[in-house]
């Protein structure tokens, strides 16, 4: 008996799961593939809060500023960082002239002239 029900279920033709046309397609693989990953993606990212990724993103760039600062420092050639050091000095002199200059103009360019007439008299006038 059955020997028989095998020999009948051999000649059946056995049901199979329909293809989803949609599933199979590649477009539609390649896209759920693209959503598990950025599903991953968004996971591992959330672990931190908003906050904490702005910190580290800001402490990452001042760093990356502090070494490039030093790499230039470097390389810098002397006659670079003199004319550096006399630009920084002509600024200073500028913004304290600014302050000092009280008083008229005149009165300045007599200063001048007297120290002018002592320097090549090498005396007082």
């Amino acid at each position: 008996i059955e020997e028989e029900q095998e020999e009948e279920n051999a000649n059946l033709i056995r049901p199979q799961k329909p293809i989803n046309p949609l599933t199979a397609s590649k477009s539609h693989k390649a896209l759920h593939k693209e959503l598990q990953m950025t599903h991953k993606r968004r996971v591992s990212r959330e672990e931190k809060s908003e906050l904490q990724r702005a910190l580290e993103k800001r402490k990452w760039e001042q760093k990356r500023k502090a070494s490039r600062d030093q790499e230039e420092a470097k390389n810098r050639s002397p006659l670079h960082q003199e004319l550096l050091k006399r630009h920084q000095r002509l600024e200073e002199l500028e913004r304290d002239g600014g302050q000092q200059q009280e008083g008229p103009e005149f009165l300045r360019v007599k200063e001048r002239l007297r120290r002018t007439a002592v320097v090549e008299f090498g005396g007082k006038v």
